[in-house]
């Protein structure tokens, strides 16, 4: 489109058109391999913008960066940024910079630059190439300070400007992003479930058992195998955007853009069954999160409006909407993250303009709105036995904010005095699921891509001259020593990329893993370049 809103661009092989939005006419039609004589292959426009000066960039697969006058059809200016297809391009805001994605996993930017210095004439020069991705960089983004760009090797990767961020921090850092910031994976805790979201269907899964027990480190026997349940297959093209499966194990959900599915599952000896459950009560799709309740007797679906419908499950196998879940604010922002109370009395709800809205469930009013943060909320969980309500930001800053009391308890003001430890507010990747002990109400697990944490709240907090790290440092001291140096976080980096982490019971932890080099070894080869010297 053009930001005027009167033209827009449609790029095809070896031209593109630019309609007239009013008329639906084409009002230009620009050949971009006028200037090869004899093509031997066709020339893809793969990727278009349309500047407010009324130049045409136009990204092609003989990897050239294009300029063009719309109104004359003329060639203005030609990069080629790669031997192999510049795929997508992005302008930033002011128009003076682009960056352009690759078939060889290059990223480059151009920027508008004045031909002498000071003089008004300006050029487009190719200032900087990034090599972060090893096949097709389908998708960039330029924001006022960074180079987004997402590739077909599964890495969401952010590139800062330097020369746009004032000082050192979070902004400045190189961040590489392989897995979604969201639930993949959920777990059935009395019933020994996992059930795993595709893109396409849902796997549940038994865990296997052992009766066998060994020192820290030691691999026990399994005496039954983990076993592969079922599959559930969702109809149509659409992706599954959200789904879980309830603490007891006898239903899923799960929802797609345009419909919601709801499934009794019965388990006969060996055998699994599902069975839908027949009219569902309609809403406005599509959801956004789910959660059942602790007691497997509620369904909380999260709405792109801003509320949350409340459901009972029924025996032996329905459903009715009880009640919907308004902010008294009448947010608009979709919902998409649910924490339960364990006692079935509290339901925190996050909205994507961040707030933390409290809902009573006993007489399914509003209690109240946790004070704003100016970041979002990557993962919330209520505690079983105060009720205490644990909050991690994207920023890594922790919170515990007391529901009853509507306030924020001493120790997240305690935290928020002394600070936490440098190397954890550096971290790369958010906290993504928070869970919690029920033999020790002083534990809080947490868990990102890269760690898993215990942080003892009766503990000390660490100090940036302490090392945060320090567990296998503290093997080697003498117990006096030994607990001199203890420390309220407790990490693990043992399983990585760590996509799913729960508390089974007081006893059993359960920990998926998915290895980069499992999917990456399914992609096509990547665009092969000749080497100086090969």
């Amino acid at each position: 489109w053009h930001p005027s809103g009167s033209h827009i661009v449609a790029g095809s092989i070896d031209f593109f058109r630019v309609i007239d939005v009013a008329s639906g006419q084409t009002v230009q039609r620009i050949m971009v391999n006028h200037q090869v004589e004899k093509a031997k292959r066709e020339c893809v426009v793969w990727a278009i913008a349309f500047l407010s000066s009324g130049t045409v960039v136009t990204a092609d697969s003989f990897g050239r960066v294009q300029f063009w006058d719309w109104e004359q059809g003329t060639l203005a200016e030609s990069h080629t940024v790669s031997t192999s297809a510049a795929l997508s391009l992005a302008v930033s805001e002011k128009e003076d910079s682009i960056v352009v994605g690759t078939s060889t996993g290059a990223t480059y930017q151009l920027q508008l630059l004045p031909v002498k210095l000071g003089g008004l004439e300006k050029r487009w020069v190719r200032t900087k190439p990034f090599q972060f991705h090893s096949h097709d960089v389908r998708a960039v983004a330029h924001s006022s300070t960074a180079l987004i760009s997402g590739g077909l090797d599964a890495q969401l990767v952010i590139r800062p400007l330097m020369e746009k961020v004032q000082k050192k921090g979070y902004d400045a850092v190189l961040r590489k992003f392989t897995f979604p910031h969201r639930r993949l994976v959920s777990c059935a805790r009395k019933a020994r479930l996992l059930l795993f979201q595709f893109s396409q269907y849902l796997e549940l899964w038994r865990l296997g058992s052992t009766e066998e027990t060994g020192k820290d480190g030691e691999v026990l026997p399994l005496c039954r195998m983990p076993e592969h349940l079922v599959q559930l297959k969702s109809k149509g093209p659409e992706h599954i955007y959200c789904s879980c499966v309830s603490p007891c194990g006898t239903w899923v959900g799960y929802s797609t853009a345009s419909r919601f599915q709801l499934y009794r599952v019965r388990c006969d000896g060996d055998g699994v069954s599902l069975r839908k459950v027949p009219k569902v009560p309609k809403m406005l799709p599509p959801a956004y999160q789910l959660q059942f309740s602790a007691d497997s007797e509620s369904l909380f679906v999260a709405s792109a409006r801003g509320c949350v419908h409340v459901f009972q499950l029924l025996e032996p196998g329905g459903c009715k909407h009880l009640h919907t879940l308004q902010p008294p604010s009448g947010c608009s922002e979709a919902v998409y993250l649910l924490a339960p109370s364990a006692d079935g009395h509290w339901l925190a709800a996050v909205s994507g303009d961040w707030a933390i809205h409290i809902y009573n469930l006993k007489c399914f009013k509003h209690h109240c709105v946790v004070p704003t943060y100016d970041c979002a909320v990557s993962a919330l969980a209520i505690h079983p036995s105060t009720n205490n309500l644990v909050i991690a930001y994207s920023d890594q800053q922790l919170l515990e904010f007391s529901i009853p009391e509507k306030q924020y308890t001493s120790w997240s003001r305690a935290l928020q005095s002394w600070g936490l430890h440098r190397a954890w507010l550096e971290r790369d990747s958010p906290i993504t699921h928070i869970t919690f002990n029920p033999k020790n109400p002083s534990h809080i697990l947490l868990h990102d891509t890269y760690l898993l944490c215990i942080l003892d709240k009766s503990l000390p907090l660490p100090d940036d001259s302490a090392l945060l790290m320090n567990q296998s440092a503290l093997k080697q001291l003498p117990e006096t020593a030994r607990k001199r140096q203890l420390h309220a976080f407790k990490i693990c980096k043992k399983f990585q990329p760590l996509l799913f982490m729960d508390l089974l019971d007081e006893n059993c932890l359960v920990v998926v893993e998915r290895p980069i080099m499992d999917f990456k070894t399914q992609l096509p080869l990547p665009v092969q370049q000749k080497k100086f010297g090969t």
